[in-house]
């Protein structure tokens, strides 16, 4: 950036970086992993907090599954499209939430692997 005002506002992104496409697959691939799981899990006497997910899983595993998908997706394209704005004060990157994103879901999977074992 060559001037402080070219670090506000949103900058819209139509070049994307293909380290954060790859990314972003890997992202939609650990909530695939995270949702068969959560099924397992369901199955077996867990009960699912997310009260959005709750909603969905009425309708049945099908609709869970492409719903986490779908809102997975449309979370990362927000995010994907302002990829090249700061946030918090213009001290971080929004594309440098990806990577924070993939350790959270990793740290989730992890979890999940857990109770899928003892249960």
């Amino acid at each position: 950036m060559r001037r402080a005002t070219d670090k506000q506002g949103i900058k819209f992104v139509d070049a994307y970086d293909p380290t954060l496409m790859g990314v972003i697959i890997l992202l939609l691939i650990l909530s695939i992993i995270d949702g068969f799981i959560t099924l397992h899990l369901l199955d077996h006497g867990a009960r699912e907090i997310n009260p959005i997910m709750s909603l969905c899983l009425e309708s049945g595993p099908w609709f869970f599954l492409s719903s986490k998908l779908l809102l997975t997706c449309f979370g990362a394209m927000c995010l994907l499209l302002v990829s090249n704005s700061y946030v918090f004060g213009n001290r971080l990157y929004v594309r440098d939430i990806f990577p924070a994103m993939l350790v959270l879901y990793l740290m989730l999977i992890v979890w999940n692997s857990f109770l899928y074992v003892i249960v």
